[in-house]
């Protein structure tokens, strides 16, 4: 919990029982959570939270590095906790029991170089998401 701590930090976010709170959460969880799902989990401990803020929350967290986003199945936004929040890497997430695991590799480098040649374009930047089956569920 200290290293997210003083990730907010860093990020000039204050630490106040709320973010704390979001933040056990995933800590205790290995899997995606939806914006509903951490709610539920906070109205255990926080009964008046409302869904606003923990969205905002959530953005927060994401834009410190500290919980990484992506899309499910179903269209909707999940987050999952970073272990490594100040170092580049992906995340790969089994479609069936919603874990998440950390990939550190990324071919962002030659990637670019491809579509700039071939395109004669600009990159920026990327998003990637990695879906499968993890080795229990395969």
């Amino acid at each position: 919990m200290q290293s997210y701590l003083q990730v907010l930090k860093a990020n000039r976010l204050k630490i106040t029982p709320r973010r704390k709170a979001v933040i056990d959460i995933f800590i205790r969880c290995n899997y995606r959570l939806s914006p509903y799902d951490v709610r539920a989990k906070l109205r255990r401990k926080l009964s008046t939270i409302g869904l606003p803020t923990v969205y905002r929350i959530l953005a927060e967290l994401k834009n410190a590095g500290i919980l990484a986003q992506s899309l499910s199945e179903d269209r909707q936004l999940r987050y999952a906790l970073c272990t490594l929040p100040h170092q580049h890497h992906h995340h790969f997430s089994c479609r069936k029991c919603k874990k998440v695991e950390e990939v550190d590799f990324c071919n962002f480098k030659g990637i670019s170089r491809f579509i700039e040649n071939k395109l004669n374009a600009k990159v920026e930047t990327h998003q990637l998401q990695i879906e499968g089956l993890c080795s229990k569920c395969k």
